[in-house]
């Protein structure tokens, strides 16, 4: 298996053009939750220390959300901003065995999504909120699957020899843009498929070094993801969706490792998680003035961040 356990750690490599205004050179500003600016209303849910936290886009009102002796990592929070899926191996019977949980967002009401005998992660709530996809070896091969929430039928996305992980949506929810590596001796790429039948494949990056973590802007028009093309030290980049044009770098702090990438609804800012001051916190990054802000600071590795914005009728489970 795999799946990595998801610390501060990105993926690949390719020689690029840093994005003008938009790297990670820019001042990186501390911020201590004093909600110092109210235009970001979104929240954010994330891992602390194997459990899930949540808090607003500034870095405000900071919640332990779960807590206990499993592992708890990898949450996606629903468009209606109710509810959380998350990946925990606190039903495992053995190792890593990891399966996906259900809980509010206030983490109450918590249900066992799936129970295959092998392994699911990497979970990502559909646009309206009635599907998740997510990484399961459950046929023995890393493939990618989507799950009606509502009923709990899965369907099979892709079936390839290929290693599959971190799938994410497009805004529209046509789309499902994934890392995936063909072979133990070949690097590990970004590509994108058709979310109703994993057709239409694009390959959007060909690099010697490792992609991974990908994630649509909300206006359709850029991925952003981690690499380890800038040598040993994973860097955020963005690539347009067809994969055309030059590749832009939007990190490039000096030590540390930046991970798992996701845009704000607004298309303004980039969340991620980085090591670069020691502890693995959250970031936001300006995509307009380069201005890196540290959300979070704790002593306990806090990875994984995951944002939704304004509530929509999209409903989750009407029976509840």
């Amino acid at each position: 298996m795999k799946m990595q356990l998801k610390v501060a750690v990105a993926l690949l490599g390719l020689t690029t053009l840093a994005l003008t205004g938009c790297g990670g050179g820019g001042k990186t500003v501390k911020e201590n939750g004093g909600g110092s600016d109210p235009t970001l209303a979104f929240r954010v849910v994330y891992t602390r220390g194997g459990d899930i936290w949540r808090m607003n886009g500034d870095g405000s009102n900071v919640q332990q959300l779960t807590n206990t002796t499993a592992f708890d990592f990898q949450p996606t929070l629903s468009p209606d901003r109710q509810w959380i899926i998350f990946t925990s191996d606190r039903a495992a019977t053995y190792s890593k065995q990891y399966r996906l949980f259900l809980m509010r967002n206030d983490g109450t009401a918590l249900e066992q999504l799936t129970d295959s005998t092998g392994f699911e992660a990497d979970p990502a709530f559909s646009p309206d909120g009635t599907q998740v996809v997510f990484v399961s070896n459950r046929n023995g091969n890393d493939e990618i699957y989507v799950m009606i929430v509502e009923t709990g039928v899965v369907r099979q996305v892709t079936n390839t020899a290929a290693s599959e992980q971190t799938p994410s949506w497009s805004a529209d929810g046509s789309r499902i843009v994934f890392a995936a590596t063909p072979s133990s001796t070949e690097n590990t790429d970004i590509y994108s498929i058709r979310a109703s039948d994993g057709g239409d494949v694009i390959r959007l990056t060909s690099n010697e070094a490792t992609d991974d973590s990908p994630s649509f802007s909300p206006d359709g028009r850029w991925v952003a993801f981690a690499s380890s093309r800038e040598g040993s030290k994973f860097r955020i980049f963005q690539v347009r969706t067809d994969g055309s044009g030059d590749l832009q770098q939007l990190t490039n702090g000096s030590g540390g490792e930046d991970g798992f990438p996701v845009y704000t609804p607004d298309g303004n800012y980039l969340l991620f998680d980085s090591d670069r001051d020691l502890d693995s916190d959250i970031y936001r990054l300006n995509l307009s003035t380069g201005q890196t802000v540290r959300l979070s600071l704790s002593y306990d590795p806090e990875t994984n961040p995951d944002t939704r914005a304004k509530k929509t009728k999209a409903g989750l489970r009407g029976k509840r």
